[in-house]
Order: structure tokens, then sequence, then C-alpha cells
């Protein structure tokens, strides 16, 4: 009997290989499995044995190269061309050719005894619960909301009166995004995946924090102006 631990790829570039378990690391408070070959897989993106739903994995642990999972291609929405004799006898096309999509069916290997127990055999992370925060209060009107600026104030009662004029302006914002190889393998595994990534980006984003900057950016731009006015 092996001591080998296999794990397989289920997606990406590497899809269906299977490499050799050698150690789990800690690298930034991500818990990183492993492999002979130098590569490594963030433990959260592997199934573990036995397991048949891959919904959002990138590797599985199997038992053996000879229990493996397999890939079969299927067309979804594909249609050949239907002809037909019209009255005139005439052969004519009443269904074009649809390619439709190739989708990857995931046929899973045959349940085993697990020789290993879990994917890791370091103790569990601690959950990390995050304090509510307070709420925020800005003064920017929010759309739908009601207006919660001092509309006796000359300065918004001129500035509300004023013709806007829509305006370009250079700004810099510093947003944590996942590494690009990750966005490649969610792209390329998945079904709208590059779209799944941006959309996680966006809806993580910190409104205030991109207010602030838009406000610094379009004060320096108004700075900048006077400074060119006034030299």
């Amino acid at each position: 009997m092996s001591d080998n631990r296999f794990f397989q790829y289920l997606a990406g570039d590497r899809k269906g290989e299977i490499v050799i378990f050698d150690k789990i690391e800690e690298d930034e408070g991500i818990m990183y499995v492993c492999f002979k070959d130098k590569a490594r897989c963030n433990e959260e993106f592997i199934l573990p044995l036995n397991q048949k739903d891959a919904t959002g994995k990138i590797m599985a642990e199997i038992e053996s190269p000879n229990n493996c999972w397999h890939f079969k291609d299927e067309w979804v929405g594909r249609q050949e061309e239907i002809w037909e004799l019209n009255a005139e006898q005439e052969r004519v096309c009443v269904q074009p050719f649809i390619q439709g999509r190739k989708v990857i069916r995931l046929i899973p290997p045959r349940s085993s005894i697990a020789k290993f127990g879990f994917v890791s055999n370091l103790p569990p992370k601690e959950e990390f619960v995050p304090l509510p925060l307070p709420p925020i209060t800005s003064t920017y009107n929010e759309p739908g909301q009601i207006r919660k600026l001092n509309i006796s104030d000359p300065v918004f009662i001129t500035l509300d009166k004023a013709k806007k004029v829509d305006t370009d302006i250079d700004m810099v914002v510093t947003i944590s995004l996942p590494p690009k190889n990750l966005y490649k393998v969610m792209k390329e595994s998945f079904e709208e995946g590059d779209k799944k990534v941006i959309e996680y980006i966006i809806d993580n984003m910190d409104v205030k924090y991109l207010k602030e900057k838009i406000g610094d950016a379009v004060l320096n731009m108004y700075e900048s102006d006077v400074e060119n006015i006034t030299a």
C-alpha cells in the first residue's frame, strides 16, 4: 500500500494532472497544501476525499491515480442544421447550425476509505468575527435619500443652481485584489468566472474610502486650476 497522498487538479491549465502531497504551510494567514513538484494550493479550494460537489474547487484529494476524477466534454444548446423540401421541392434550411457552448462534466471517483483524515493536519484557524461598525453619516447625497445638506447655506445654494460640467479627474485608488493567477483560473474554469471576480471586488469596496479619494482628487483639480489662474 502506497504511503503517498494524491491530489488532482479539477480546473485550470493543469486540469486532470495528479500530484503528490508534500506538506502544509501557512503564508500570511492562509493555509496552503504543498506538493512534491513545488506547487501549492489554498486549502479552501481543495475538495476533501469522497466529496462530490466540486463547485468552486480547483483540486480534489483522491485515493490513488487508479481511482481519480474523469472529465467528459458536452455541448449545451448545440443544434445541427436541418434541411427540408419546400413547396417547390427545393431543399431549404429550416434550422441553422447553432454551435452552443462546450462544458466539461466532472465524473467523481469511487468512494474510498480515508487513510489520512482531513486535508489539514494543523489546528483549525480561529474564526474571525468582525465587530459591528458604527453607522456612517455623510454630508453627500445618496441616490433616493433625503437631502442632508444645509440648504440655507449660501455655498450650497449657489452650487445647487450652478451649471454642472462633466469633467475627468485624475485619482489613484488602492484596493485589495486577488492574485492574477487566481483570476485566470476562475475565468478559465467557471462560467462567467471573470465577471464574478470583478463583482466580488466591487461588492467589497469601501464606499466611504472611494468618496474620500474622489473628494481629494476634485480638491486637487480645483486647487491646481486656481494656481494656474493666479500665476
